[in-house]
């Protein structure tokens, strides 16, 4: 499962709660592999019983603490997957499934509608870009920062695209 990889990579960085996690992933892996937030502890017992990963628990600022660390099982997993070339994705869109099917839509509404969506676009790159320059301060790692950059340079992508598309809607 993909999001025992997630939780075994951000484990790599170090020990975590699982709150912790699901922080680091909204501002990161979440853009471009959402996981459910409510599957964190579940994903992470089934990985304790596995051997993969331990769970330590403490008292801080008086409340129970479950933080998580990866074993050399879990490091092992985790570089095995690392190790195996990237499946090729599907790309899995709304926008284009409306596209396709936009012959069964109202004419008038089509263009509205692509426009709407635009700004949207254009405010998950304006939020890639604050989020890349705060992470800019604080993350070392280039190849993190690299995912950001990808993420900027598909939706200004998708947004050329989305624009060209609806000049020409008729």
């Amino acid at each position: 499962v993909m999001q025992d990889k997630i939780l075994l990579g951000f484990l790599m960085d170090g020990p975590k709660t699982g709150y912790e996690i699901k922080k680091h992933m909204e501002h990161s892996t979440d853009f471009f592999y959402n996981t459910s937030p409510g599957s964190i502890y579940p994903a992470f017992q089934k990985l304790e019983k596995e051997g993969m990963v331990v769970m330590d628990q403490s008292v801080e600022g008086g409340r129970l603490k479950n933080r998580y660390s990866i074993t050399p099982i879990g490091k092992k997993a985790f570089n095995k997957w690392m190790g195996k070339k990237p499946a090729l994705s599907k790309i899995r869109d709304e926008a284009l499934l409306k596209i396709f099917f936009y012959s069964h839509f109202d004419r008038e509404k089509r263009r509205d509608q692509m426009d709407k969506y635009r700004v949207d676009i254009l405010g998950r790159v304006a939020e890639l870009k604050e989020l890349k320059k705060q992470l800019k301060k604080v993350e070392n790692n280039p190849f993190k920062l690299k995912t950001l950059d990808f993420g900027i340079e598909y939706y200004s992508f998708l947004n050329e695209w989305i624009g060209r598309f609806a000049e020409n809607l008729k």
